[in-house]
């Protein structure tokens, strides 16, 4: 875990739980089903929880933490324990009070856990913060209108071995630059942000044409990818059942080319949106972004994982005219982060199933 992306994420934390006061609405709760249970026959009492649920609710609905990446969630899990929050809190709390709808006195005992836990954290995230300071440790944060993004490399996949973790990386620059090429037609050169986490996690800056065809690309081959996860389970169960390789073949077949049909579809868009060079260049970029995306979903289906963060842009002063450029790019952000937000981390889990061709 890295300290200075750490200290980011509890700056985004406090503010979040201050801004929203969820610990506030969440001892209102609190105290309204505490008042509930004393006087079970007061319907104000009843009137007070629904009002202050709702309030709750719809704070942890809105919450910036839904939006949060899946490393960052996964970084905020490592420190809090089962501290849950924005809408998975909102799921918890009305799982609670659903449970013990007949005995409420349970429904306070444990929704008064959640609020100490909470409070507790909160606690513990200013401490943190105040100690970040006194050490003079910076917190890593985006500049307007960059992006980044997140590559995590399982270092099983690896063996933990320095030459194969060069290769990988070789493969993800491939990954970037062909899909540079087809949107800017240009290759670019790559700045390593950070290399942080227990798998090999790289933050790249990149830029916003390419984080956004590769946001895209992402959600689409996940998406896909869910579907076959399941048919991944299903031959994984079958190998383990004594059933021969030659029996599942098929199932394979049908996997793989499900994923081949989705890529061919995005490769297609993409150059048909972007690509404006001579048909001979076209026809290998083609190629070449083909077999990007091809390695992209098999090392999905292995265990790696891709996330983007991007930082929106300042509004203008309200007497500035936005530049057509602004405008532009603030689009493409907005197509960023709807992609971004729906991108996840998956448990591949057992053998792979995908062998998407990743030669020429």
């Amino acid at each position: 875990m890295n300290v200075e992306r750490l200290h980011r994420i509890l700056i985004d934390l406090d503010e979040e739980i201050k801004t929203d006061k969820i610990v506030t609405l969440l001892q209102q709760v609190r105290d309204h089903l505490q008042n509930q249970v004393n006087q079970p026959n007061q319907p104000s009492h009843q009137t007070n929880l629904v009002n202050s649920l709702k309030k709750l609710y719809t704070a942890l609905e809105s919450s910036n933490y839904n939006d949060y990446s899946p490393s960052w969630k996964e970084i905020i899990s490592e420190i809090s324990g089962e501290i849950e929050l924005g809408v998975p809190l909102k799921q918890k709390i009305e799982n609670i009070l659903a449970t013990n709808s007949i005995t409420p006195a349970n429904a306070l005992e444990e929704i008064k856990q959640i609020f100490i836990d909470l409070q507790t954290f909160q606690t513990a995230i200013k401490n943190t913060l105040n100690g970040f300071e006194a050490l003079g440790i910076e917190e890593e944060d985006l500049d307007a209108g960059q992006c980044e993004l997140g590559y995590t490399i399982p270092r099983e996949f690896v063996e933990n071995k320095l030459s194969e973790l060069k290769n990988e990386i070789a493969e993800l620059n491939f990954i970037l630059n062909n899909i540079s090429e087809a949107v800017t037609g240009e290759k670019q050169e790559y700045k390593v942000k950070t290399i942080s986490s227990s798998d090999f996690l790289l933050y790249v800056i990149i830029g916003l044409q390419v984080a956004d065809v590769l946001s895209n690309a992402t959600e689409r081959i996940l998406n896909i990818y869910k579907g076959i996860l399941e048919i991944k389970q299903l031959r994984n169960q079958l190998k383990d059942k004594g059933i021969p390789a030659s029996k599942t073949k098929s199932i394979e077949t049908h996997a793989n080319g499900m994923m081949k049909d989705e890529i061919k579809a995005i490769v297609k868009e993409v150059m048909d949106e972007h690509y404006d060079g001579d048909n001979g260049r076209k026809n290998e970029l083609q190629n070449g972004l083909t077999i990007s995306l091809n390695k992209l979903a098999n090392r999905i289906d292995k265990g790696f994982n891709v996330e983007i963060r991007v930082e929106p842009l300042p509004e203008p002063e309200e007497e500035e005219e936005p530049t057509a450029e602004y405008q532009q790019n603030s689009e493409t952000i907005k197509s960023i982060q709807e992609s971004a937000r729906k991108i996840e981390f998956l448990d591949a889990g057992g053998e792979s199933i995908l062998k998407l061709p990743e030669k020429k």
